[in-house]
């Protein structure tokens, strides 16, 4: 008889659904892997406000026991109105460091739009883009859409179609290629802005939800 695998449980604070339903994937791609030892199981819930996701999380926590938690959002430009809007988010951060302990909350971001991480699971060649929208071609091209807004791709029916050409190896591609970013933006003189203990780059692109991903591979023994 096969042994049952053991499970980790994480908790997901995400801005909007295509979001939860990439992460839905990515349980599964990790559930059906020979490659994992360990079978995860994803609670995501769509909420921009880190500290209403932890008082929505019912389980209890026992002395040095802490429950992980990531928060993935975008930086959308640095226009005021969305500034303010990430500065928010990690005074919310912020504050569960110091006071909700049993919280390991992390934070997963991209510069500017979820789109970035998606495009580095295939063969893309980041580069500095001046708007979000411009993401659309290189995503019609990469996973063969048709998508003319960024709007189109936010229906669940065609966003799963672009999710199904997405397998464990090519999440492992986008983890080591989101690594190199933040290398080339050092290399062209950029500057990161250090704020409550965390760490972004005003100039697109930059991207910390692969940090969050590796850490789960790094627990269920997958390697990269």
């Amino acid at each position: 008889m096969k042994e049952l695998k053991k499970c980790h449980l994480y908790f997901f604070s995400v801005e909007g659904e295509n979001e939860k339903w990439y992460f839905e994937h990515l349980q599964k791609l990790i559930n059906t892997s020979e490659e994992s030892m360990y079978n995860v199981d994803f609670v995501i819930k769509v909420e921009k406000s880190p500290v209403s996701r932890i008082k929505s999380i019912k389980i209890p926590t026992f002395g040095k026991d802490k429950i992980t938690v990531f928060h993935i959002v975008d930086y959308e430009s640095n226009d005021e109105v969305h500034r303010v809007q990430f500065l928010g988010i990690l005074d919310e951060l912020k504050e569960i460091r110091i006071n909700h302990r049993n919280y390991n909350y992390s934070l997963g971001y991209t510069n500017f739009a979820f789109e970035l991480w998606l495009l580095l699971h295939k063969q893309y060649n980041f580069t500095s883009l001046a708007h979000r929208s411009h993401y659309i071609q290189p995503l019609n091209e990469v996973y063969g859409t048709n998508f003319t807004r960024l709007k189109d791709n936010k229906h669940k029916e065609p966003f799963e179609k672009l999710l199904d050409k997405i397998d464990l190896s090519d999440v492992k591609r986008a983890v080591k290629t989101a690594e190199g970013i933040r290398t080339t933006q050092m290399t062209n003189g950029y500057s990161m802005v250090e704020y409550k203990g965390f760490s972004y780059f005003r100039e697109n692109p930059d991207i910390t939800v692969n940090e969050c991903v590796k850490r789960i591979f790094e627990d269920c023994k997958i390697d990269l």
